[in-house]
């Protein structure tokens, strides 16, 4: 837990800034996008990560995956090496898929001139991913940091300067990400270049990565089917503007907590790596309940306090186009956001320790066919709220899915106690900010947000959970051991 602890606060920054950036996002895109253009924009991005992620996620998970490896057997050079040799092979078929997407738009301009930006995005965010993957990896953590936060406020700032004054449009977000990713591609990839330089290109390195990336990318594409393939239903069963509503309250709600999940998935999955490299069975499940616990703290109040502030977070942060609509999502959304979490960033583990990530993306086709159906049938009879219901309930499923599946390769235990305790600090978080009356929208979310961290903090050293008292005491024992030393 000390080394956990440690990495929350080592990757902390980039978590505060990306949870700032997509409020910023939602906040500034709502209001200088009109509905219709921030669906498109929602839909753009949403083509975007399904076609990254099917034709070039698998070089990153497998840089990830098989860092460690090489790092034991001295040879990161020829991992690099082969690493960026297949990110060259792999950017083809992305540029072949961007092609089958611009055929099909063609009768559709208002998208054609988004793809240019994807064009550029696709190769740039790749260069610099894999890096980042291999800095997670080897615990990095500052360059990691530095990285990831250019990429989220540089792409933020410049994106709403050419929203608020060009006339780009939807595209505007996405030549903002562009420029600040393509940046940071030139930094990182002559970073992995230098350090690739002694090594060589592996074809059986190669082999292995491919046989463990490509199924690791079928069951990612698979996760995205099921949070996106309801924008493009949306967007046919009603309009564009409806995309942007539900888009607003999931970038709100769902990227929020998800981002949470991914803080602490981000600190504790490369010492669940490792443990389960070097220690084995106990070592894994003692790194994994940590891990669990992790999650659990920081994601589960963050969904809870979403859904219980959705008034007024609707009424601070969406414009008013597409604020009533987001205000009855956002609550359903928060809850799906922890149950995706949970999906991507925990239970997930179990197939890709073992190296069984074909069998993670055949149960993922379940969950995310389930979804289209729902979506089919619930769209044209209820509206936008059928798309959530159906998304919520499908996270649902994947969950269940792959914990108890997942069990037969690495069990990942879910700390029952420490869950029970978080829920019930929940609660009494929650009846703390009902307590709270009705002010100006702004001045409400402070007051919540602040009476809920805080009675929620209380609460969980009460309870003890995760040991919380202990690792408070050790913290107070640093700091007053530092100030004396410091006064000394």
């Amino acid at each position: 837990m000390p080394n956990l602890v440690r990495h929350l606060f080592g990757y902390l920054p980039v978590s505060l800034m990306g949870a700032l950036v997509q409020f910023g996002t939602v906040f500034a895109f709502t209001r200088l996008l009109e509905a219709s253009e921030y669906g498109r924009y929602a839909l753009a991005l949403s083509t975007m990560h399904l076609l990254h992620t099917l034709t070039l996620t698998w070089v990153e998970a497998a840089g990830y995956r098989f860092n460690g490896e090489a790092d034991a057997k001295k040879t990161l050079p020829v991992h690099y090496r082969t690493t960026l040799s297949l990110c060259a092979v792999s950017i083809f078929p992305a540029f072949l898929a961007l092609a089958m997407v611009w055929f099909m738009v063609s009768n559709a301009p208002e998208f054609r001139s988004i793809l240019p930006w994807l064009i550029i995005l696709l190769p740039v965010s790749v260069i610099a991913n894999i890096a980042q993957q291999n800095h997670k990896a080897s615990q990095r953590i500052k360059r990691y940091s530095l990285v990831e936060i250019w990429r989220l406020v540089g792409g933020f700032v410049v994106g709403t300067l050419l929203a608020a004054f060009t006339g780009l449009g939807a595209a505007a977000p996405l030549a903002g990400l562009a420029f600040a990713y393509t940046i940071a591609a030139f930094s990182e990839g002559a970073w992995l270049w230098k350090q690739s330089a002694p090594g060589r290109f592996d074809p059986e390195n190669a082999r292995r990565y491919v046989a463990y990336g490509l199924p690791i990318a079928a069951a990612l594409v698979l996760d995205l089917i099921l949070s996106a393939s309801d924008r493009f239903l949306i967007a046919f069963f009603i309009d564009e503007a409806a995309v942007g509503a539900y888009a607003a309250g999931y970038g709100v709600a769902d990227k929020t907590v998800l981002m949470i999940c991914a803080w602490a998935a981000t600190a504790a999955s490369p010492l669940l790596m490792a443990a389960y490299e070097k220690e084995g069975p106990e070592g894994t499940a003692k790194a994994a309940r940590s891990m669990a616990q992790s999650i659990f703290l920081i994601a589960l109040p963050a969904a809870v306090g979403i859904a219980l502030t959705a008034g007024p977070i609707a009424d601070v942060m969406i414009g008013e186009e597409l604020r009533e609509q987001a205000r009855h999502i956002i609550p359903w959304i928060a809850a799906a956001g922890l149950l995706n979490g949970l999906l991507i960033h925990y239970f997930s583990e179990a197939f890709q320790l073992a190296r069984k990530t074909g069998e993670r993306a055949l149960l993922m086709l379940i969950p995310a066919l389930a979804n289209i159906g729902l979506n089919i049938i619930f769209l044209p009879r209820i509206g936008i709220m059928g798309a959530v219901y159906a998304t919520v309930g499908c996270y649902a499923l994947g969950v269940i899915l792959l914990a108890l599946v997942g069990r037969r390769h690495v069990r990942l235990p879910v700390p029952a106690g420490d869950l029970a305790k978080t829920l019930l600090a929940c609660l009494i978080m929650a009846g703390a900010v009902q307590l709270v009356p009705d002010m100006p929208a702004l001045i409400e979310l402070f007051v919540e947000a602040g009476v809920g961290a805080s009675v929620y903090a209380a609460a969980i050293v009460a309870l003890n959970v995760a040991n919380a008292r202990n690792v408070l005491g050790q913290a107070v024992s640093r700091f007053k051991a530092r100030k004396e030393a410091h006064s000394g």
